[in-house]
C-alpha cells in the first residue's frame, strides 16, 4: 500500500510535461497525424480533408498519451523521470517518404524517445543505485507495450463500433508500436536493445506476433496468448542460434 502511495506522490510531482517537453509533443503529433491522414484528402475539398486531419490528430494525440504516460508512470516507479525528445530527422523522413511515394508507401511513423533522468532521492534502497541500461530500456519498453494493449482495445470496439476510424486507429497503434521499437536511436527500441538483448528480441517478436494476430478475427485472449509464444520462440531462437555463440558457449 505504502508503494502505491508514493507512486501517486510522485505522478503528482513529476508527472507533468515541461513547455520544451510540451511542444515537442504537439509538434510530433500533428507530424504524425499529417502523414496517416494524407491519403485522406481530397483535391478540390478542403473541408474533407481537413475533418479527417482532425480525426487523425484525436487518434494520434490518444496513442501519445497512452504511450508516454505508461513510460512516465514506469520511470516513477523505480526513481527515474522520463522526457519525451522529439526525433526531428525521423519525422522528416516520414514526412519526406509519404510525399515522394505519395502515400502509395505504408506508414513510417520515427517520433522520437525519451530521456531518462535520475531521481537521486527516490532510488534509495534499490539494487545497483543510480541510472542502469536495463532500467532505461524498461521504462522505455513500456510505451509500446501499452501502445498494443490500445490497439487490442480498438480491436474489441470494432466488434461493437463498425467504423473505418476504429479500424485505422487499431492499425495505427500497431504500426506505432513497431516502428518505435526499432533500434534506432533515439527511438524506445535502441534503449531496450542496450539494456537487455533478450527482452528486446522477446518483446520485438511478442509485438510482431500481436500486430499479425490482431489483423486476424481471432479473440483477444488468443491474441495475447499467441503474442506471448510467438515472443518465446523467438527468444529460444535468437538465444540458441545468436547469443550462446556471441558468450561462447559451445
Amino acid at each position: 500500500m505504502g508503494e502505491i502511495v508514493d507512486l501517486i506522490d510522485k505522478i503528482k510531482r513529476y508527472y507533468k510535461f515541461t513547455p520544451n517537453e510540451a511542444v515537442n509533443v504537439v509538434a510530433s503529433i500533428l507530424i504524425v497525424a499529417f502523414v496517416i491522414s494524407f491519403n485522406d484528402w481530397e483535391v478540390g475539398n478542403l473541408a474533407v480533408g481537413l475533418r479527417n486531419l482532425f480525426n487523425a490528430i484525436l487518434i494520434v494525440t490518444l496513442t501519445f498519451i497512452v504511450h508516454l504516460s505508461a513510460q512516465r508512470i514506469a520511470a516513477l516507479q523505480i526513481g527515474f523521470r522520463a522526457e519525451y525528445k522529439m526525433f526531428t530527422f525521423g519525422l522528416l523522413l516520414s514526412l519526406v517518404i509519404v510525399f515522394v511515394s505519395r502515400g502509395k508507401v505504408w506508414w513510417i511513423i520515427l517520433p522520437g524517445g525519451i530521456l531518462v533522468h535520475h531521481l537521486a532521492g527516490h532510488r534509495l534502497g534499490w539494487w545497483r543505485y543510480g541510472l542502469t541500461a536495463f532500467g532505461q530500456g524498461f521504462t522505455a519498453l513500456m510505451g509500446p507495450v501499452a501502445t498494443m494493449f490500445l490497439a487490442l482495445f480498438f480491436r474489441m470496439m470494432k466488434g461493437i463500433i463498425a467504423s473505418p476510424l476504429v479500424h485505422k486507429a487499431m492499425v495505427f497503434n500497431i504500426v506505432f508500436a513497431i516502428c518505435t521499437m526499432l533500434p534506432i536511436p533515439p527511438l524506445d527500441g535502441t534503449r531496450v536493445f542496450w539494456g537487455s538483448r533478450l527482452t528486446y528480441v522477446f518483446s520485438y517478436c511478442a509485438i510482431i506476433g500481436a500486430a499479425l494476430l490482431l489483423l486476424s478475427s481471432l479473440p483477444g485472449w488468443i491474441v495475447i496468448i499467441g503474442a506471448l509464444l510467438i515472443g518465446v520462440i523467438g527468444w529460444l531462437a535468437y538465444y540458441v542460434f545468436f547469443e550462446r555463440l556471441y558468450r561462447g558457449h559451445p
